[in-house]
């Protein structure tokens, strides 16, 4: 079951009981995920490592550097959800990755797939919180693994270096500049000084490189992962179509041209 989960390079992966996660899921949550795949019974849980296995500075986000990773995780489960179909015939093997209607992060942690960080994020053992979250939902009732959900030393080296102070006292989304430089529209003279202060054209990483997980991190990124081009002053000046047709395969583009001109013009002109 989860080799296969591994064959399509995953770093960790594991299984759930679905209604073990019943009781952190919104009802109209629970019930988006049983109209998916009607007979819900497990959750197959595959974490994919990503970054340059040296991080250095720039203008996006490691995980948004490479290749879209809803496209990458798709690509990779499809081979393991037709054989796991293979093996148990007449079940749904139904894919997510991000927006799925799953606590992920607590899925994975219960799944043994590693440990919650202070910043929300999944820790592996092998390659710390560079991982995508990949998902599997089928009616096959099929063994589990993990079993409790264990939590980072909880050093607070993440909340310490938030540009936000988003972590104190849990997330706070309003101050977190990953979720900042992906908003659209104006933003407040506080969140316009958040993104300045910040740097980013888009997303942040400060939380994961202060922790002292990922200096330990062995599993080298996929190779779809790996660093392409940062969008030019001239790209970013591009009309929305052409922009989204231009990086038509990186997860940045979700939100169009807007967000990543507004921030750069906040960084560059204020």
């Amino acid at each position: 079951m989860t080799e296969l989960l591994l064959q399509a390079g995953a770093c960790a992966a594991g299984c759930v009981p679905a209604d073990r996660l019943r009781e952190r899921m919104a009802p109209e949550n629970w019930q988006r995920a049983l109209t998916a795949t009607p007979g819900l019974k497990s959750l197959l849980c595959a974490a994919f490592p990503y970054g340059p296995e040296k991080v250095t500075p720039g203008p996006l986000s490691l995980y948004a550097r490479g290749a879209d990773y809803h496209r990458v995780l798709r690509d990779r489960l499809a081979p393991a959800a037709a054989a796991l179909a293979r093996r148990y015939p007449g079940r749904r093997f139904d894919f997510y990755a991000d927006a799925s209607p799953f606590p992920e992060v607590y899925a994975a942690a219960l799944a043994g797939l590693g440990r919650v960080g202070q910043n929300g994020l999944l820790i592996t053992e092998n390659a710390g919180s560079y991982v995508f979250l990949g998902f599997l939902a089928t009616d096959a009732d099929l063994p589990p693994t993990g079993g409790t959900v264990r939590f980072c030393s909880g050093c607070g080296a993440c909340r310490r270096a938030c540009p936000g102070g988003a972590l104190a006292g849990g997330l706070c989304r309003e101050r977190c500049l990953s979720h900042l430089t992906q908003q659209r529209g104006a933003l407040t003279e506080a969140q316009r000084a958040l993104v300045r202060k910040g740097g980013m054209l888009w997303g942040c990483d400060r939380c994961q490189t202060v922790c002292p997980e990922n200096a330990r991190r062995t599993a080298p990124p996929l190779p779809e992962f790996l660093s392409g081009p940062d969008p030019s002053p001239g790209e970013l000046a591009l009309s929305d179509r052409a922009f989204r047709r231009t990086f038509a395969d990186r997860a940045f583009v979700w939100r169009g041209v807007q967000p990543l001109r507004r921030n750069f013009e906040i960084i560059n002109k204020e």
